[in-house]
């Protein structure tokens, strides 16, 4: 069954329209009085027509004819300036969406940005406010314009003759039920192909990332193989999304063709009666043309104003899409060392449901360093962005220097948690703008200082620039041990009281390892701190150790007590010396 398409609201632009209200007003002036021009300039023409056949004082016809020259420079001046303002106005506005788009995408939670491709993401910011603007810098004019121009030419035409504009007025009401009537028909088809165009762009995105493994596995043909169909889909929704436009435009122009016709023969049969001049049948005929070309113009942007239309339908998607994770609190969190406490949570992924922890609970004092340990899967990951609140629990309490997460904003929880992840992210930039995630407030001396802090000194040194040396796309030229040092001097430069840190020696081999080493104890020193661990050598400084498995904790507790004792984690330190431990096994 059909589901019934919900009607096009403008409420998302209103605020960004309101914004510019003088400019709007301005445009709109500048309409008025150009279409009101238009208007004007064919009634010189038949004014000077009847005169001639009159045969008028060539002085009159003389100024008749300047004044028609004039009047008709100063329409193209005025709708040249109106095109202008409403393409101010159109940009302006698309400018403000793109913006508010990309600040609400940053709220929302983790599992959404799972779910949905990047090159998805990018089609709605910005192709889908891109329509949106076109049509504000083209369409909304022509439509304004439009209409003034159809209300003056009635009543032009009615003073001249009543049965003239009676005529004029049947035909234009034809064309337009006609455009009422096929406004929404290509906007499903137009929706379908922004949404089929949306999927090309995350499948690009995807293999574009990934195309060092694509070469290296000869995988080349599997993903044109896989690239052509969606391409096919693509064509088939662009062709049925284009005929139906062309047959809106097609049919607009045929009845108007037609009604040029019956104008001119109604017209001269009227001249014939003597019930108008002949002046007055050209004025129909001016008129006619007159609006042909903002008719002509309308239809043909209507694939632009149904592309826009499917796009404010998406960014009102997007914008109506709430994050689970409520941001409401507005405590801040103390300076300094922040203690721990999780208090029997529980926490489940909507997607499926599959419960990830279960009734765990754990207390770390202020300053305490803890190695966070398990099989994958076991819930490590998950424990941890609870505590940098990416989620909320299903059930339970996480607190951070005593305060409820949910009391604690936004701000103060990022500025005071630091999360370095093992997938560490450069952006094209200098090194100060990628330290300072382009904070340009951050003085020079406080980002050098952070970098040399986590054992970066010689490598900066060796820049030409310093600080602020380029650094290429997705951190070309730089090493993943660097890349991680990096990410350590953010952390560091934010001076936070909870560090996390998720396995941050994986991708570096044992020299790099070592350095690394070195510059955790630096950024943890004095800081509470978690460290996802599957090599027991990133934990050896630990103060304590938590091993968890299928969501509940199998142990905690001091590490040089687990280590010189009968525990699973004296086991697996003498499984990993003797180069037989596996991560399954972990409960004895």
């Amino acid at each position: 069954m059909a589901t019934k398409r919900e009607p096009l609201r403008l409420e998302v632009l209103v605020p960004h329209l309101k914004k510019r209200k003088g400019l709007v007003a301005l445009a709109l002036f500048f309409i008025i009085v150009g279409s009101g021009l238009e208007l004007w300039v064919p009634v010189l023409l038949a004014t000077f027509v009847d005169d001639a056949l009159d045969r008028q004082p060539l002085a009159d016809l003389t100024q008749l004819a300047a004044t028609y020259l004039i009047a008709s420079f100063a329409t193209q001046g005025f709708k040249a300036i109106s095109t202008y303002l409403g393409t101010r106005v159109g940009w302006g506005v698309s400018n403000d969406l793109r913006f508010a788009s990309t600040q609400h995408l940053l709220t929302l939670d983790t599992d959404y940005f799972a779910e949905t491709s990047q090159g998805a993401l990018i089609e709605r910011v910005d192709g889908d406010i891109t329509a949106i603007a076109k049509v504000f810098s083209h369409f909304a004019v022509q439509v304004v314009s439009s209409v003034i121009l159809l209300v003056g030419i009635f009543w032009v035409l009615f003073q001249r003759s009543g049965f003239a504009g009676l005529m004029m007025a049947a035909l234009v009401v034809v064309i337009v039920t006609f455009m009422a009537a096929t406004r929404s028909l290509a906007v499903s088809a137009a929706e379908e192909e922004r949404g089929i165009s949306a999927m090309i762009y995350g499948f690009i995105e995807e293999r574009v990332a990934a195309i060092d493994d694509i070469r290296a596995n000869g995988a080349g043909g599997y993903v044109m193989q896989r690239f052509a169909p969606i391409m096919h889909r693509y064509y088939k929704k662009a062709v049925a999304s284009w005929i139906k436009r062309s047959f809106i435009w097609v049919g607009s122009i045929g009845i108007f063709s037609a009604g040029a016709i019956i104008a001119i023969a109604v017209g001269g049969w009227l001249a014939l009666r003597g019930s108008i001049t002949v002046g007055t049948v050209f004025l129909m005929y001016q008129y006619m043309l007159k609006l042909e070309d903002p008719i002509e113009q309308v239809t043909q942007q209507l694939s632009e104003f149904q592309k826009s239309a499917a796009g404010l339908r998406r960014t009102k998607e997007l914008m109506e899409t709430s994050p689970t994770v409520e941001r409401v609190g507005s405590s801040d969190l103390p300076e300094g060392a922040l203690s721990l406490d999780v208090d029997k949570v529980s926490f489940a992924y909507e997607e499926d449901e599959r419960t990830v922890l279960n009734n765990v609970s754990v207390s770390l004092s202020a300053g305490t360093k803890l190695g966070l340990l398990g099989r994958t899967g076991g819930g490590k990951s998950t424990l941890t962005k609870l505590t940098a609140r990416f989620f909320d629990p299903t059930e339970g309490t996480v607190s951070i220097g005593g305060i409820p997460l949910t009391e604690v904003s936004t701000h103060s929880l990022r500025t005071k948690v630091a999360f370095v992840t093992q997938d560490v992210r450069l952006f094209a930039g200098t090194v100060r703008q990628n330290v300072t995630i382009f904070d340009s407030s951050v003085p020079d001396d406080l980002v050098e200082s952070s970098v040399r802090a986590v054992g970066l000194g010689d490598w900066l040194d060796g820049l030409p620039d310093g600080i602020h040396t380029a650094i290429g796309v997705a951190g070309i030229g730089v090493s993943s041990g660097e890349a991680q040092l990096l990410a350590f001097a953010r952390a560091y430069l934010r001076d936070p009281g909870l560090v996390i840190l998720d396995e941050p020696s994986s991708r570096v081999d044992p020299a790099t390892e070592a350095l690394l080493t070195s510059a955790i104890e630096r950024l943890t020193e004095g800081r509470t701190t978690i460290i996802i661990a599957h090599r027991l050598d990133t934990v050896r400084s630990a103060d304590e150790i938590l091993i968890l498995d299928d969501g509940a904790i199998v142990e905690h507790g001091d590490r040089h007590v687990l280590a010189n004792s009968d525990s699973v984690f004296a086991s697996m330190i003498a499984a990993a010396s003797s180069g037989t431990f596996k991560q399954g096994g972990l409960k004895r």
